[in-house]
């Protein structure tokens, strides 16, 4: 995260999308060091972000944070309808969105 926050100039999104707790894609990959919850991003974010803690320099703006299908992240194009019934879709017929989608805005 320190790595992204210095590429960033100040105000510069990073879009994210990991798969995520408790969906089972979170821990499927060995590669997988640390597991991602929705609630990860607050430790980059704010005015003393609690990462500094642990050597965390940056500090980060949270626009949007939440569930969704990576396809949807990546497919900026996309009508907000057609990313309802996708996320709908995948939801309520597929077991659930596995992925979180991260947009979170640098700050000085």
């Amino acid at each position: 995260m320190n790595e992204i926050h210095r590429v960033l100039v100040p105000g510069g999104m990073l879009l994210a999308s990991t798969p995520a707790f408790p969906h089972p894609q979170a821990f499927q990959d060995p590669t997988h060091v640390n597991i991602i919850t929705d609630k990860t991003h607050e430790y980059f974010c704010g005015d003393a972000p609690y990462a500094r803690r642990y050597g965390f320099k940056g500090s980060f703006r949270a626009e949007r944070v939440a569930f969704d299908l990576g396809k949807n992240v990546y497919d900026r194009q996309a009508s907000s309808l057609k990313k309802a019934l996708r996320n709908f879709h995948r939801r309520w017929f597929k077991g659930g969105q596995p992925h979180l989608t991260w947009e979170l805005v640098a700050e000085k």
